[in-house]
Order: C-alpha cells, then sequence, then structure tokens
C-alpha cells in the first residue's frame, strides 16, 4: 500500500492505492489549483480562519476552491457535506449540503466526523485540516463511507474507534478499510504531559498497554523545565483503528508531514503551526461509489 502523488487542471493532491483497489472515489488535496490568495493561497476551504490582516477568505473563493476539488471525484456542493469541525469526538449522519451552507439555507454541522451511505441525499463528504489528521473510512461490502478529523482532542476522544463502531452498528457484516491522510508528524510536532496523560488514558479506556501508546512518541526531552514530547497522530490514530477491529493490512498510512514537506516548488500543504497559525485549510474528500446497474 502506498499514497500516490497526483496534478490535474493544476490541483496537487495524493490517493491512497488500498482506496483506489477499491475503486473509491477519494483524495487528500494539498494547497495548490485554487484562487485564493496571500495567506489563504491557493485552494483554501476555510471562511473561518483568519490572515495576518484579520481577514476570512470570502466565500465564492471558497465555493469555487471547492467545487474544483470535488470535481476530481464528479461530485459537486449540491451532493457534498462539510462539517463546522469542533475539535471533538463526534459524528453525525450527512444531513445538510455545502450548497446550502453557502447559500444560507442551513449550517455547517458541528462535529468531527460524518458518515453516508446509499439512499442519502448526499454522497460526499468533506473534512478541513491544516496539521490535524484527515481519516476517510469505507465499508467496501455495504458502501458506507466516512470522514474524519482527528486533531489531539478528537484523536485521544477515539474517533476512529467511535467510526468503527458506528459502521459496525449500520452493518454487522461492515468490511472497513481506512486511509490517513497527510498530517503534522513527529518530525514537527511537539506537545506537553497534557497530550502525552490523555492518549494514554485514552488507550487504557479500550485495554491498549501503556507502551503500545507510547511508541506514537518516540522522542521525551526536557525543554524550559517542562516535559516535551514529538507524537505521531497518525501513528496513534492507526493503532486505535487496530484496537477496534480494523485490520493492519487494511490501513494506509500516508506518513507525510504538512507542515515541511516541500518539492522543488516549495510548500505543499497548508499548515496551522508553520505557519504562525495564519493559513488556509486543504481538504481530503471521499465519494460513495456509482451504484452499478
Amino acid at each position: 500500500m502506498s499514497f500516490e502523488k497526483h496534478e490535474k487542471n493544476g490541483i496537487l493532491y495524493f490517493t491512497s492505492s488500498l482506496f483506489d483497489g477499491f475503486g473509491i472515489p477519494h483524495f487528500f488535496a494539498a494547497k495548490r489549483g485554487g484562487v485564493s490568495e496571500n495567506d489563504f493561497a491557493s485552494l483554501n476551504v476555510s471562511t473561518n480562519r483568519k490572515n495576518r490582516d484579520g481577514k476570512t477568505d470570502s466565500i465564492e473563493n471558497v465555493r469555487q476552491n471547492l467545487a474544483r476539488g470535488l470535481a476530481l471525484v464528479g461530485s459537486d456542493e449540491k451532493r457534498a457535506c462539510m462539517i463546522k469541525q469542533i475539535h471533538s469526538a463526534n459524528i453525525e449522519k450527512a444531513q445538510v449540503s455545502c450548497a446550502e451552507c453557502f447559500d444560507g439555507r442551513g449550517d455547517f454541522q458541528p462535529c468531527d466526523g460524518v458518515f453516508a451511505h446509499k439512499g442519502l441525499a448526499y454522497d460526499t463528504l468533506a473534512v478541513k485540516t491544516a496539521d490535524c489528521v484527515p481519516v476517510l473510512l469505507y465499508d467496501t461490502k455495504n458502501d458506507v463511507a466516512f470522514a474524519l478529523h482527528a486533531g489531539w482532542r478528537g484523536t485521544v476522544g477515539n474517533i476512529c474507534g467511535r467510526a468503527v463502531e458506528k459502521m459496525k452498528e449500520l452493518f454487522a457484516d461492515a468490511e472497513i478499510i481506512a486511509a490517513i491522510g497527510p498530517c503534522i508528524m513527529e518530525c514537527c510536532y511537539e506537545v506537553n504531559s497534557v497530550v502525552y496523560d490523555a492518549a494514554i488514558k485514552c488507550g487504557k479506556s479500550v485495554n491498549i498497554l501503556s507502551k503500545e501508546v507510547e511508541r506514537s512518541f518516540p522522542t521525551r526531552y526536557m525543554a524550559q523545565g517542562e516535559q516535551k514530547y514529538r507524537v505521531s497522530l497518525s501513528a496513534l490514530n492507526r493503532i486505535l483503528l487496530e484496537k477496534a477491529g480494523v485490520k493492519s493490512e487494511n490501513i494506509d498510512e500516508a506518513r507525510i508531514c504538512t507542515c515541511c514537506h516541500t518539492d522543488g516548488d516549495g510548500e505543499i500543504f497548508f499548515s496551522h503551526r508553520a505557519s504562525g497559525g495564519f493559513s488556509g485549510t486543504q481538504m481530503s474528500v471521499v465519494r460513495l461509489r456509482p451504484t452499478t446497474p
């Protein structure tokens, strides 16, 4: 398994070979290929984050950027659901389209996970990240899709485990695969004991040994009299997915750092930490497979 890099219509994005093998429309976008400018340049999908001048991106820019991304999976804002992320472990069924929210006919759902299945009005799910972990899940037997935003709070709240549990509630015979997208990695993510202790507590709550959780914290040191750690939330979410019952071979992990990963043209991703808090957000999208005749 691996993540493959692509470019289409100026948009730089990645896909999971695991999801590709099952014909699941999806992608993890980088920040190139949109219309936004300055701190939001260029494929930004957030209308809430502020730039150095205290201003947000325009709805018009965000709608155009989202439309460009959704076109990669043959979808549009009328069929897509994007949530109002609140750094929780809450997961909801897709209930409001992006078009309704942008037009003021509805509100973005306040949660950090969203799911869709056949029979719902919306078949495309999107989450936004700028260092946090985007996780896509898919039940390949029953065509159920989940999109998760896992910041450190969502991660230690076991949003991945909750999603797997919900998938099994929907269909007891669920055959689940997962793709963990680009996010800030242990090379760049320094945390304190609050995050470490919360991770250990989360592990204990689902019977994961502390030494297993500690694999996600490969480095520890003292800085200015305080205990610090380097952590991989990507690795921790993998451990929680495996504990929830997803087979290791059914989890694809990008292990690409949004904070420091570059190419010949410079930075690839929006990064909250690298930008000092002034950046847009990139989208990660999954769509239900088209129904075969």
